[in-house]
């Protein structure tokens, strides 16, 4: 009888927590144009502050809970590549909304800006540098410091793609509390442009052959790029090599019209006709900062990542920063997530537009977790 008692007793504990993970997983299950639940259990600011660097303002939103206390832990949230609001939008997704209502209403406080020259933001995008980008997201963990009003006890940075790159150049100059890298690079620039290359191509079907031809059709744009001065006439070079190429560039397959110059600009004059390209290029790699961050560091990377491949990459920032002396590091590969961490089939960008989830369930409990354990330390 006791026997029996014992394994009805185990049932029941398992189906507790399975229930309990269930309720985990559906409470960061966040679905594109959804409503947030209401009521909203947390304060919504609109902010603004000043990147005294360069005399610009940013604005943005600062969320944080609405509880008696005072004190919380904090992140900033750091964008990709290409000109972004707040939210972070992408194919009517919003993943930084998403992470906002997340994390806020699990005791976090985030900021989220517009990206410097874009929308409510000062400043000049098409001018903008790595440098610049790192300096503005530094300037966002400042006005938390200073906030007398609340005490933001623990202040570290997420940053997805670019913001992958620029959070280690602000945390090997400055202190932070923690750093959050979303489908960073390790790798260094030149081989990581090659790979995206080469994996867009292949999940679009092309043969070795075609591969070959992209990829020097690329080359061809980079020495373009680095050659010339920045400016209309290198933004007109470019755009006639692409069209004289487009049969042998994979991302161009099928377009016509205002959708054909559309990617254009988007893929390759916005990316190879702007400084941050060149700095991208021909300043320091990944490693020289990676190896400077002393901070504790979550680096979370998609195996179906085309843009920057999570394979390669989340095992080279794993080893550079422990190398170089870091003991606390978690590093996540997750299966079947694309570059914006959303479960997946081929990785390609186009198909953001046919998946409904915003951002892997798992993905926000990491990030979660993993702030709230540099928040305990204080």
């Amino acid at each position: 009888m006791k026997y029996k008692l014992g394994i009805v007793a185990l049932i029941l504990l398992g189906a507790c927590i399975n229930q309990s993970k269930k309720e985990k997983y559906a409470a960061a299950t966040y679905f594109r144009n959804n409503p947030l639940e209401s009521p909203i259990p947390y304060k919504s600011e609109t902010i603004e502050f000043i990147n005294v660097k360069d005399s610009i303002v940013l604005k943005g939103t600062l969320t944080y809970p609405n509880t008696a206390s005072k004190s919380y832990p904090a992140v900033v949230l750091m964008h990709g590549t290409g000109k972004h609001g707040r939210d972070y939008s992408v194919y009517n997704h919003k993943p930084f909304l998403v992470m906002a209502d997340y994390l806020s209403r699990n005791g976090i406080a985030v900021l989220r800006y517009d990206k410097r020259g874009f929308k409510e933001s000062q400043g000049n995008f098409d001018a903008a540098t790595y440098d610049d980008f790192a300096s503005d997201g530094w300037s966002a963990v400042q006005y938390l410091k200073n906030r007398k009003d609340i005490d933001f006890n623990t202040i570290g940075v997420a940053g997805h793609s670019e913001g992958g790159n620029t959070g280690p150049m602000i945390a090997a100059e400055h202190e932070l509390d923690f750093l959050i890298l979303l489908g960073a690079s390790g790798i260094p620039y030149s081989v990581a442009d090659s790979l995206f290359s080469i994996g867009m191509a292949k999940a679009r079907g092309f043969s070795e052959e075609q591969i070959l031809l992209e990829s020097q059709v690329n080359d061809s744009l980079i020495k373009l790029a680095l050659d010339m001065d920045l400016g209309q006439a290198l933004e007109d070079s470019i755009y006639n090599m692409v069209v004289r190429n487009r049969n042998d560039l994979s991302g161009l397959e099928g377009l016509t019209g205002e959708d054909f110059d559309e990617v254009i600009e988007l893929l390759y004059i916005e990316y190879y006709a702007s400084p941050a390209f060149r700095e991208f290029w021909e300043g320091p790699t990944p490693e020289d900062y990676l190896k400077q961050v002393r901070c504790p560091v979550l680096s979370i990377g998609g195996s179906l990542d085309l843009n920057v491949p999570g394979v390669p990459n989340v095992g080279v920032i794993d080893q550079i920063l422990k190398e170089a002396g870091n003991t606390e590091v978690t590093s996540k590969l997750m299966s079947n997530l694309n570059h914006m961490l959303q479960p997946a089939k081929t990785g390609l960008p186009e198909e953001i537009d046919s998946i409904e989830m915003t951002i892997a369930p798992e993905v926000l409990i990491l990030m979660k977790d993993f702030i709230q354990k540099q928040g305990e330390k204080d």
